[in-house]
């Protein structure tokens, strides 16, 4: 695998975490860092889009229902403005129309919430390499 600008030299990239759910957001940071990834985080769209603007990661995570900025308009902002960054969508209010407009902003995967552990390091590793 080649190691794109920013990931760290075990081939783990720099995460970023999105959700308005504190719980949650340390939940997915917390199990991420375990696996070795390094991890940052945001309460919601506007402020990733700050940090994304400093430094971008190599994959965001996502949810979709946030206030100010939501998930889907997040993710056309970074395809827009930083097209290398991958992006995953979390929900827990899947629809096939969501999915649908998600895939037309680029998303590069989906985790439906509930997820496990398992799911968030394999759909991270995955993106990471695609």
């Amino acid at each position: 695998m080649q190691v794109r600008e920013g990931m760290s030299a075990g081939g783990l990239g720099n995460l970023l975490i999105v959700d308005d759910n504190e719980g949650v957001r340390h939940l997915v940071t917390r199990w991420l860092e375990r696996a070795g990834f390094r991890v940052t985080q945001a309460k919601d769209g506007a402020e990733a889009m700050e940090m994304i603007r400093r430094e971008p990661p190599d994959v965001v995570l996502a949810d979709i229902r946030m206030p100010r900025i939501n998930g889907l308009e997040l993710a056309r902002m970074i395809k827009r403005d930083f097209p290398s960054v991958k992006v995953v969508l979390m929900t827990a209010y899947s629809s096939p129309q969501t999915i649908a407009q998600a895939k037309r902003e680029g998303v590069d995967d989906y985790l439906e919430k509930p997820f496990t552990q398992d799911q968030v390091e394999k759909t991270a590793r995955a993106v990471l390499q695609s």
